[in-house]
């Protein structure tokens, strides 16, 4: 089997694309995973799922065929890193990244990984049982990043990957000190065999750290002046770590040797930078590519997906990358495909995209609500309305093209975690159309006075959860089942070791459980030892019946509460305040009930919220709907004005804030939920 370097004698390849490839009236997707695990089944048998989800509204999903091909626990600790793509025979071939377990490890993207792979041989109804180790049997090092592309001409198929050694001695695994490398495998039998390993130092120039590629397929051009081309997206770090960029690969004789072509100039890694890119061709010949937005502090931004295109094969980048509007997302890698070309197929020019769609800033906790989504201008702009493919927690994915006039979509899911498992469904385009639903939750507005410009922190509604009255005013009810609305994280809400005040106006009539009326958690440090940051107010007619507030920070949690529930049916207005290190709770005017927190060694100690991920959530705890059956705490009742200050307020404010007044302490204002409209 000849390898990676090697070369065909001129004149002895000619490009032509399989006539299934050229139909490009094919069909699409979607539908709903209800179980958060999709269960495995064997070769030859068939797994169907039927499930309505939730997404702006109910929406109705059709049947799909779902695949676990990587099971967590089974012939690796965990899988992670999709990538699929189909050969001109109709071979789909289902790579990932297998993750094995090391006291130092986990699953890690450092560690002992190997790249796997199994192969279905009927356009993805069955699969191979075993896995297939590619790259990384018998050593211990750090194999990633698969991003395997096809040559329709001869079907060779190329796998790029990326490869270092890692920490095995410290407590914790570390990239630093380990240079990453390009490597190159390839197969000429559909994926049965593979040649041994090629390093490409070629794509990787002096300077560059780490270096990786895709993840995810790369693609092949039809057309232009560069058809034929194999293109394959990366990414890498730069001066000491500290800078970021992205790249393009590309060969121009199906896979036999390969060239680095658009490279991003060097971009300080505490901005906005892309990684993790993703492309597919335009109808004009050129090069969409559309990236994560690899924002370290992703409070900082809504927009998790950046774009731009090259008009020369992968040569260049045509322009800077700047943010893609109106695909919701979390910071997560995400994948294209070309579903029709007019001038092909007689349909309209159509991409699709799969990814989360829950608009938020956390790896972890945001994503979920795997969907696909389409452009029909060549990515400049995408639609708000798409298909659901999963409602449960989902990371990476990636989508091919398959035989039978289907889409492939292999994706990440597990349980608390939106990885470990990596499964396989495909869908019709039929199927797809006929469940597109609104995947745009509806907002409701922060109507604090703000400077021109200035972005409000409008709250994201989950559930169904609507207008109702306050007086001759309105209020927002919740009916205690799946309603409630989050705040997607923003600086200003950032409350940290600082004095703060959070006030709402509450109604509710309920005898059990217990009620969250604001809940603000971030995500724990590194220490086991230390816990999560949070601070909350919940009424909890059933534990005790009283109203609870509570703040959590890195040395404990402190907590105060009023001897009622407050659950008669009227309205009552709750003030919650840190001033120092006292907690002061108090209802209607009344004396408050007070609380001291202890005292730590610094002010990092009393630290509410780490440095990235932070959510509030009104009418619900921030872990729901993963919570474990019988535990879900959810409001029920209606809620209004609801208002978070960055000072610690005097009886004198709140009694102003309880009588309506808005021209208290605007300079410190950070929050101000009037639920006058939803849009």
């Amino acid at each position: 089997m000849s390898s990676p370097s090697e070369r065909r004698p001129p004149g002895a390849r000619r490009f032509a694309l399989p006539a299934w490839v050229c139909a490009l009236s094919l069909a699409v997707l979607a539908a709903v995973v209800l179980t958060v695990t999709p269960p495995t089944r064997a070769a030859a048998s068939t797994n169907t799922a039927t499930a309505t989800a939730t997404a702006a509204g109910t929406a109705s999903v059709p049947t799909q065929v779902l695949t676990t091909l990587f099971k967590a626990r089974e012939n690796y600790f965990c899988t992670r890193i999709p990538a699929v793509v189909t050969t001109p025979t109709g071979v789909v071939l289902a790579f990932a990244e297998g993750r094995t377990r090391l006291d130092t490890t986990g699953c890690n993207d450092v560690g002992d990984n190997d790249i796997v792979l199994k192969r279905s041989l009927d356009g993805g109804r069955t699969w191979e049982q075993g896995p297939r180790v590619v790259v990384g049997a018998g050593d211990v090092l750090a194999h990633g990043n698969p991003a395997p592309v096809v040559d329709a001409a001869t079907g060779r198929i190329t796998l790029l990957y990326s490869s270092s050694d890692w920490n095995r001695d410290a407590a914790a695994p570390s990239r630093k000190g380990f240079p990453r490398t390009v490597h190159a495998v390839h197969s000429t039998d559909g994926g049965a065999t593979w040649s041994s390993s090629v390093a490409l130092p070629q794509l990787k120039p002096a300077g560059w750290n780490w270096v990786s590629t895709g993840p995810g397929h790369g693609i092949q051009l039809d057309r232009g002046p560069h058809q034929g081309r194999l293109i394959v997206p990366g990414d890498h770090t730069a001066g000491g770590d500290t800078t970021a960029g992205a790249q393009l690969y590309y060969s121009d004789d199906g896979g036999l040797s390969w060239s680095l072509g658009a490279t991003t100039d060097p971009v300080s890694k505490t901005g906005a930078f892309p990684g993790e890119l993703t492309v597919a061709q335009t109808t004009d010949g050129a090069v969409y590519v559309n990236a994560r937005n690899s924002e370290p502090t992703r409070c900082l931004t809504n927009e998790h997906r950046l774009g731009t295109t090259s008009a020369d094969g992968g040569a260049s980048f045509a322009a800077p990358f700047t943010p893609v509007a109106n695909l919701d997302t979390s910071p997560t890698f995400g994948s294209l495909l070309r579903l029709h070309a007019e001038d092909r197929d007689g349909k309209p020019d159509q991409l699709l995209y799969s990814g989360p769609s829950r608009l938020g800033p956390s790896a972890l906790e945001d994503r979920r609500e795997l969907a696909v989504r389409s452009s029909y201008d060549e990515g400049r702009t995408w639609k708000t309305v798409g298909t659901l493919v999963s409602a449960a927690r989902t990371g990476y994915s990636d989508l091919t093209l398959l035989p039978d006039r289907s889409i492939g979509i292999l994706y990440e899911t597990a349980g608390n975690i939106p990885h470990g498992n990596v499964v396989f469904a495909s869908f019709t385009e039929t199927a797809m159309n006929g469940a597109a639903t609104e995947l745009r939750r509806p907002r409701t507005a922060d109507t604090r006075e703000r400077a021109p410009g200035a972005p409000g922190n409008h709250a994201v509604i989950h559930g169904g959860a609507v207008l109702g009255a306050r007086g001759s005013g309105k209020a927002m009810e919740f009916d205690g089942t799946d309603d409630y609305l989050r705040l997607v994280c923003s600086p200003s809400l950032r409350v940290d070791d600082k004095n703060f005040t959070v006030t709402a106006w509450f109604r509710h009539s309920a005898t059990t459980g217990t009620l969250p009326i604001v809940w603000a958690y971030g995500m724990p440090g590194t220490d086991p030892l230390k816990k999560g940051r949070h601070f909350s107010v919940r009424a909890e007619p059933g534990v005790g019946n009283v109203l609870r507030a509570t703040v959590g920070t890195d040395i404990g949690s402190t907590e105060v509460t009023l001897p009622s529930s407050f659950n008669d049916g009227g309205w009552h207005h709750v003030v919650f305040t840190r001033d120092g290190l006292t907690l002061r709770l108090a209802v209607d005017g009344g004396a408050p009930a007070t609380a001291v927190m202890p005292a730590g060694n610094s002010a990092t100690d009393r630290n509410l919220t780490p440095a990235s991920e932070f959510n509030i959530h009104i009418g619900a705890r921030p872990d729901f709907p993963n919570q474990p059956a019988g535990v879900a705490q959810l409001f029920r009742g209606t809620l209004d004005d609801v208002r978070l200050f960055g000072k610690a307020l005097t009886p004198e404010e709140a009694a102003l804030v309880r009588g309506g007044s808005l021209a208290v302490a605007k300079e410190d204002e950070r929050l101000r939920l009037g639920f006058f409209t939803i849009w």
